[in-house]
């Protein structure tokens, strides 16, 4: 047990030591009444005598409630405490999960958003977010250690995912159709274009927020896209790729068997460190999670200071203390 204020210790108990001895040296002043002369025989009467030892009583039992009561209220002040110093390691990697959300990527987000929860619950400290697009980006879930607020968000898109297989019905429920919308609010380009999946890439990219102010950091994306381009992107997924491996941002990207441009595309994936994935059974998802198990998380300790006090039982004998007091100075009127 430590003190986090002594200094209230220091000052406050030699005060109350010399109020103790200027109370006791005190000798009370005749002031009220008129002094009555010949009282031996009054005094020698057991009534005299019993209402001075109660008179006494009283009187040091008003004085010990108050000395105490100060003496408690300087050690309250000195705020005792047990005092910890922990030293948690913080795990430096950050992992964006980066979706084309256009129908025909549907099975394969609605996958691996069930298989990505078994990742977020073995995080310690790494921080988690997912971006989503189709012709133009969204941040969904900013980088955060909230891993409640991640498993939020992965659900509610799983959900939106599901409704897509079974449409048909969607017009007979209001609350599916919302669902299935959910995931488009945002990502629709206005100007045209879909699936732009270089544009997508380089946002989620540049959704990291300390690229060059902390390199130490270890940064994974997992992407998942059809590579089926329509429209004029800004930056191609090649240049995309380039921008990751520049920025040592590891890729790993799950796509269907009928990928467009096979070839062109897992190049430019594994260009960045990371590793190109065809979706052909769950088991993919599987090797997917155990290669981002195995990628490097830069490590680092933590000092943290946890002061841990329980004002609860002096307070409660303090109450006590002045309830003695009052109690008992009005009795002799102190």
């Amino acid at each position: 047990m430590e003190l986090v204020f002594p200094l209230a210790l220091y000052v406050g108990i030699p005060a109350i030591i010399i109020l103790i001895f200027v109370g006791l040296k005190r000798k009370d002043a005749f002031r009220d009444g008129k002094k009555v002369a010949n009282t031996d025989f009054l005094e020698e009467t057991e009534l005299y005598k019993h209402l001075k030892r109660k008179y006494k009583c009283f009187s040091i039992l008003a004085l010990v409630g108050l000395w105490l009561a100060l003496l408690l209220s300087v050690i309250m002040l000195a705020r005792p405490a047990r005092i910890d110093q922990i030293h948690p390691q913080v795990h430096n990697r950050d992992i964006f999960i980066c979706m084309d959300v256009s129908t025909s990527s549907d099975e394969i987000n609605l996958n691996i958003c069930k298989e990505l929860k078994e990742v977020v619950r073995e995080l310690n400290g790494e921080r988690f977010g997912i971006s989503i697009f189709i012709g133009q980006s969204v941040l969904l879930v900013p980088l955060t250690t909230d891993y409640d607020y991640v498993m939020e968000s992965l659900d509610k898109l799983e959900a939106s995912f599901k409704t897509t297989f079974y449409l048909d019905h969607i017009a007979l429920y209001d609350k599916q159709r919302d669902l299935y919308y959910y995931r488009f609010e945002g990502t629709i380009n206005e100007n045209g274009g879909s699936s732009l999946i270089g544009d997508g890439l380089a946002s989620c990219l540049y959704s990291f927020p300390d690229l060059k102010e902390n390199e130490e950091r270890s940064r994974l994306i997992i992407f998942t896209t059809d590579n089926e381009l329509e429209g004029e992107p800004i930056v191609t997924v090649e240049e995309a790729a380039a921008l990751c491996k520049k920025n040592d941002v590891k890729v790993f990207a799950v796509t269907p068997e009928n990928i467009v441009d096979r070839e062109v595309f897992r190049n430019a994936i594994n260009s960045t460190g990371g590793k190109f994935y065809e979706f052909s059974s769950p088991k993919v998802f599987k090797e997917l999670i155990e290669d981002i198990r195995l990628t490097d998380a830069s490590v680092t300790e933590d000092v943290k200071t946890i002061v841990t006090d329980k004002p609860e039982a002096l307070f409660i004998w303090l109450l006590i203390c002045i309830s003695i007091h009052f109690l008992f100075s009005r009795k002799v009127k102190l």
